[in-house]
């Protein structure tokens, strides 16, 4: 009982970073329909970014501040001067898709050549061990699984109480008929994107105060965050939440059972199972 209650504990941990990753995708494909792979760049990015920073002596806050601003700039500009563009030429989603693609590795590329393949840890959190019972976990752990909910909650508050954020929803259940009514789709579509980026810069800063920065982390972070989604549901963020619980608490469960390296053989076995029975996502509506 002892090691299933603290494998659950860091599954908790573990599937509240997923789903603040899942949003984080998922407010983009949401809104946009855009298969936007360049998301793992952006994490990426995010993450040396504040290394950056604090390597230039500026405190952990400041500098986690500015590198989430300039993971949100980059995140308006993937879309301003990459997807916009080719939106206006009606290109097709998969040359769309690609270009996505050929973003996140150029920009993995570029990170990997300019800071090279070591780890770059990020420091000046304190880490505390805190037992409770059989459950132990740090205060990094508890950080990260309180930001997230905060962070969850100001987003769907944001969404349902906001102009914005109604503006938002409005784009992603019905864009023709939210241009109809006066929205410009343009941008509510750089807005999300933004707001996506921030999210993900969160998460990229979270993971980087537990474990180091490598230049192919975003690779992993882009695979949670899509599965997520379609896990959960496409047009449900409520949805990417679940999904991603249930992907945390999976993946920490399974190694009761099986070695650590099958953890993303099971991430995507349930994805084919739950696919497989309802194809529309586990929140998701059926379409008639």
């Amino acid at each position: 009982m002892g090691l299933f209650l603290q494998l659950l504990t860091r599954g908790i941990i573990t599937g509240s970073l997923y789903a603040l990753l899942g949003v984080s995708w998922g407010i983009i494909y949401n809104t946009t329909r855009t298969f936007h792979f360049a998301h793992g760049f952006i994490y990426t990015f995010a993450s040396y970014s504040i290394l950056v920073f604090t390597w230039m002596s500026v405190p952990l806050i400041p500098s986690l501040l500015l590198g989430l601003f300039t993971a949100t700039l980059a995140g308006c500009a993937v879309e301003y001067f990459a997807y916009l563009p080719m939106r206006k030429k009606s290109a097709s989603q998969l040359s769309i898709f690609l270009t996505a693609m050929g973003i996140m590795i150029a920009g993995q590329s570029l990170i990997h050549l300019v800071f090279g393949p070591d780890s770059r840890p990020l420091e000046g959190f304190p880490e505390h061990v805190i037992s409770l019972g059989t459950v132990t976990f740090t205060t990094v752990d508890l950080f990260t699984v309180l930001l997230c909910w905060i962070v969850i909650v100001c987003l769907f508050a944001f969404l349902g109480h906001t102009k914005a954020g109604m503006m938002i929803r409005a784009v992603s259940s019905n864009p023709e008929k939210a241009t109809f009514i006066g929205i410009d789709s343009r941008r509510i579509f750089v807005l999300v994107f933004g707001i996506g980026s921030l999210l993900v810069g969160i998460a990229a800063f979270l993971s980087t105060i537990d474990k180091p920065a490598t230049p192919n982390i975003g690779l992993g972070a882009l695979l949670i965050s899509f599965i997520t989604v379609f896990l959960g549901g496409v047009g449900r963020l409520g949805g990417a939440v679940l999904g991603g619980i249930i992907l945390g608490i999976a993946e920490s469960l399974v190694i009761m059972v099986l070695p650590t390296e099958y953890k993303m053989m099971v991430i995507f076995l349930i994805l084919f199972l739950v696919v497989l029975i309802k194809p529309e996502g586990l929140l998701g509506k059926k379409i008639a």
